[in-house]
């Protein structure tokens, strides 16, 4: 077991894999600023991404979900100097509060601002997810430096291709959110008449969706790659198309290129925060964005309108030799 500094900052990873890799610039921006030793913890799929990596000095998984109270234990125990908690959740606030850790920092979402005592507003807010979280950092370190991008990488070795490959990304958790499989299909076949092999990504959960798009010519990793092989798949990718979710903002931790088809949802706030990310919507539509799980306008006209061929183009100018 990984020995824990004491008088260290926590961050506190939320379960979802896109919103943890939202947390990846702000562990770097930590580093940069020298706050001294930092602990990630929450979820274990989301810890494992972070385990040995230059990112922090200690991982800690949740044993199942903890109460606040259990929370408070493990904090107050280890003498934690500051948390940093931005899930839209009261349990990290309130348990960092039970603690009495002398530096609270988070957001104001789920009745968890009056525990805080750096805190800042979330969907009130306006700009990327990204500028919201330095934000409320700036609360606390006035002369905070730009958010930067994550670079980064998760130190381990892949049978990755030898040509350039691109990397897709199928799934969803909101079928609102999922370009229609017959439009990755056709891109994909038009990829490997470029001369790119092509690597379709995903959860378990994903599998019939990721195996129809993938067929015979695309090399299927779904459910077969942990999050850090996922990620260096993803980082020496040529280029990376996905839905809004998870691996998208993953890949764009890793500093691929990276296109994210929008729907249900806004890229003016969820663009994958990247060096080389773009956000593409159907413009001009009046039931987009829904932010509705499920679409209820016949034919599904925001994603299904966006054709391989316009997609393909966008790509163009990404693509990294």
């Amino acid at each position: 077991m990984a020995v824990i500094p004491e008088q260290a900052t926590w961050l506190r990873l939320p379960r979802f894999v896109g919103d943890a890799a939202m947390q990846l610039p702000v562990l770097r921006l930590l580093r940069q600023i020298g706050v001294g030793p930092l602990v990630v913890w929450g979820p274990k799929g989301a810890v494992s991404l972070l385990e040995n990596t230059w990112f922090c000095d200690a991982a800690l998984a949740d044993q199942g979900k903890p109460s606040p109270l259990a929370m408070a234990r493990t904090l107050r125990e280890h003498r934690a100097a500051r948390s940093i908690h931005f899930p839209k959740s009261l349990r990290p606030a309130l348990a960092a509060w039970l603690a009495r850790v002398p530096e609270r920092i988070g957001v104001d979402e789920s009745l968890a601002g009056p525990f805080n005592t750096h805190s800042g507003p979330f969907w009130d807010a306006e700009g990327p997810f990204l500028l919201r979280y330095h934000a409320v950092l700036q609360r606390r370190w006035p002369d905070l430096p730009p958010m930067p991008f994550a670079d980064f990488d998760p130190g381990v070795t892949v049978d990755r291709p030898a040509a350039p490959y691109l990397c897709l990304m199928p799934g969803s958790t909101w079928p609102s959110k999922a370009w229609p499989i017959a439009h990755y299909r056709t891109l994909l076949l038009r990829a490997r008449t470029e001369g790119f092999q092509v690597a379709v990504l995903g959860s378990p959960d994903e599998a019939a969706t990721c195996a129809a798009v993938a067929g015979a010519e695309g090399i299927d990793l779904c459910g077969r790659t942990t999050l850090k092989e996922a990620a260096a798949w993803l980082r020496g990718a040529a280029a990376v198309l996905g839905n809004d979710s998870g691996l998208s903002h993953l890949a764009a931790a890793c500093g691929a290129p990276v296109l994210a088809l929008y729907g249900a949802t806004d890229p003016g706030g969820s663009t994958p925060w990247g060096p080389c990310s773009r956000g593409l919507r159907e413009e001009g539509l009046p039931c987009a964005p829904c932010f509705k799980p499920a679409c209820t306008v016949p034919g599904h006209p925001c994603l299904e309108g966006i054709q391989p061929v316009q997609v393909w183009d966008a790509l163009q100018p990404m693509i990294r030799g």
